[in-house]
């Protein structure tokens, strides 16, 4: 009942209806910073409600001064037409494994020659490098060509979670970074890594799993240029369970155009 209860600044619900019942619903929650939205429920009767709903937030988003709308459907979703014609593109496929294996009790040491801590807020410098370097042009244009937007465009949560962050390094470079988020139920992880041995991949696996050791399900999230992860993922005991689109919208924002007034003696 989440997208029933907006939370003020950082949700926004909106509501098509036909005679005295709904026929549609959609809900965007602020991202790390209120310059990005994303819309994260969309149900409607048909593909053109949907339009007008997502049109709907494209004129608030303007007048709120957001910047990016991002939308994330699965392939399977009938609205992916309806998104495109209301401005979205695709720029990334994303795939969604559940863990059907063994649970993980324990871990070793990592991996040589890697270290391995909780992030800290000055880790963000070198995450972003690390970023830069693994997604391809599509995605950093979506998610963020500078710092600021890749920093403002980061998924938040509405509601309290355990979140945990990790990175894999060396003196000279970051490796690795494994972001673990975990609901009363489930959990969830994402890795964004460069290219590693097998094993050293594996161990990164197995860490998120012990971290998540005591949910009923455990998911990991994988975007299709993770070739590598995607085929170790599989090797540990996770099943492919969705296939979706991300999708993103810019807005135009209105600007005000200078004008000359007298001054004030």
């Amino acid at each position: 009942m989440e997208q029933w209860l907006p939370l003020r600044g950082k949700r926004h619900t909106w509501v098509s209806t036909e005679g005295d019942r709904f026929s549609g619903i959609a809900s965007v929650k602020s991202c790390a910073t209120p310059t990005t939205w994303q819309v994260d429920y969309l149900q409607a009767d048909d593909e053109d409600r949907c339009v007008a709903l997502l049109e709907m937030i494209n004129s608030a988003a303007a007048t709120h001064g957001i910047r990016k709308l991002q939308l994330r459907l699965p392939i399977s979703s009938p609205f992916i037409d309806g998104a495109r014609r209301a401005g979205f593109w695709s720029y990334v496929r994303g795939y969604l494994y559940r863990y059907y294996g063994d649970r993980v009790q324990q871990t070793t040491t990592p991996p040589e020659p890697y270290c391995f801590r909780p992030r800290s807020r000055g880790d963000d410098y070198g995450l972003f490098n690390l970023y830069n370097d693994i997604v391809p042009p599509a995605v950093r244009r979506a998610e963020g060509l500078t710092l600021e937007e890749w920093q403002g465009n980061r998924e938040q949560s509405s509601w309290p979670e355990q979140r945990k962050e990790f990175i894999l390094y060396t003196k000279d470079n970051l490796a690795g970074w494994l972001r673990i988020n975990a609901s009363r139920g489930p959990g969830c992880f994402k890795i964004i890594s460069r290219e590693l041995e097998d094993d050293k991949l594996t161990w990164l696996i197995n860490y998120a799993l012990v971290c998540l050791n005591n949910k009923s399900l455990i998911f990991c999230i994988v975007l299709d240029f993770q070739w590598q992860l995607k085929r170790l993922i599989v090797d540990s005991g996770f099943e492919s369970v969705e296939e979706y689109d991300n999708l993103n919208r810019e807005i135009a924002i209105r600007t005000t155009e200078p004008q000359l007034v007298p001054m004030q003696v």
